[in-house]
């Protein structure tokens, strides 16, 4: 098959992807919905930066949503061609996951994985509720161009565009301070490829530099009415945490993954040689993780990590096919049946659904029953594999 028409096949997957969420939350609660509907809070300053251009009203002007300012500029120009400000939002948004998958179909792609293996992790991707469901539900926000920013950066990265992230990174700077996951990222890559220190180093701040410098800038010219306070936001986070104990590890784990989090343990004892082999995948995941200190949106926070998380998860989804040597395409329907019903276990719509999934016991159990099976199917079919 072509790049052409294999680009084409991802692109056709996208929207029907797309489609499927939208549908879920259209059933719900009407097609592009009003922001009343949404039991959070966080869209409400997105919105009052696209109407208000001035920052004189309190919302558009708190630490840090002040300082993303590409997407409520681009409402403001559909808004001016005569398009709601709500349809505007949604428009926005759905091109850039549209971008954001298409764009992740490409670097599956480039990773080397056949096309089972892609279309199988573009549905587990579509099926993650923090990548797409929720934005459809809570559509003003900044993630989904962040999301397509960053996944665009690592396709760059991955084939050594390193002059086109420029365009990005710029762009992201604008956007969400997510994006600064890049640069170590793309650091961590150039010493393990062989670059010599010095020169990743200045590779790197040569990209860097002008987004920073924007992000830096904006903070200066933009002064909240409220600052934030890291300080603040950790006690509250981690106190948070501390009363819901014993919810975290769901929320870590199957609450935010699905079915790709029991796939990156089929194989524990090769876990250390892919951390060797790819080190910046693991910084990347440990950035978004950590941020989960300061941030308690869990199962949003994690969902910039599928970049990596979903390769690793495919790279062990098809060694098991090749080990065990079942038929492929029932093994992966299954995957996928799985990360359905996680889809269908996911809640959106109570209050506090960003901060909190409740532990769903029936999903956490049907997940460990797959990963226990997938080891025993292991060592019946491969027993002269390191399994364990």
């Amino acid at each position: 098959m072509s790049h052409l028409r294999d680009t084409s096949l991802g692109a056709l997957l996208a929207v029907l992807v797309l489609a499927l969420n939208v549908l879920t939350v259209s059933a719900q609660l009407g097609f592009i919905h009003k922001s009343r509907h949404v039991k959070e809070s966080d869209h409400w300053r997105y919105i009052s930066m696209a109407r208000d251009p001035g920052r004189t009203r309190a919302l558009s002007r708190e630490d840090t949503y002040c300082w993303r300012v590409a997407v409520p500029v681009m409402v403001r120009g559909l808004m001016r061609a005569g398009v709601n400000i709500h349809v505007a939002f949604w428009v926005l948004t759905n091109l850039f996951l549209f971008g954001f998958l298409l764009v992740i179909w490409i670097y599956l792609r480039d990773l080397g994985f056949q096309l089972p293996y892609r279309v199988t992790g573009l549905l587990l991707l579509g099926l993650t509720q923090g990548a797409i469901r929720w934005y459809e539900y809570q559509y003003w926000m900044t993630d989904p161009p962040a999301f397509f920013l960053i996944a665009l950066a690592l396709l760059f990265i991955g084939r050594g565009w390193h002059r086109a992230l420029h365009g990005p990174s710029i762009l992201a700077a604008f956007t969400r301070e997510s994006y600064v996951v890049v640069f170590p990222y793309d650091f961590i890559r150039l010493l393990r490829t062989g670059t010599p220190l010095l020169r990743a180093a200045l590779r790197t701040a040569s990209v860097a530099l002008v987004p920073v410098l924007i992000l830096v800038a904006l903070r200066v010219l933009i002064v909240p009415d409220h600052p934030g306070s890291l300080a603040r936001d950790f006690v509250d986070t981690m106190g948070f945490r501390y009363r819901h104990l014993a919810e975290q590890p769901y929320m870590f784990t199957v609450g935010a993954w699905g079915v790709l989090f029991p796939l990156l343990l089929l194989f524990p004892r090769r876990i250390p040689e892919m951390i060797r082999r790819r080190p910046e995948d693991v910084f990347f995941v440990f950035f978004f993780a950590s941020l989960c200190v300061v941030a308690n949106n869990t199962e949003r926070e994690l969902a910039y990590a599928l970049p990596a998380v979903l390769p690793a998860a495919l790279f062990f989804l098809r060694s098991f096919v090749e080990e065990t040597r079942l038929p492929v395409a029932p093994v992966l329907a299954a995957t996928v049946l799985l990360q359905v019903l996680f889809f269908l276990e996911q809640d959106y719509l109570e209050m506090g659904r960003s901060m909190l999934q409740p532990t769903s016991l029936r999903l956490t159990a049907v997940m460990v029953a797959f990963w226990v099976a997938a080891l025993i199917a292991l060592r019946r079919r491969a027993p002269s594999h390191d399994n364990a």
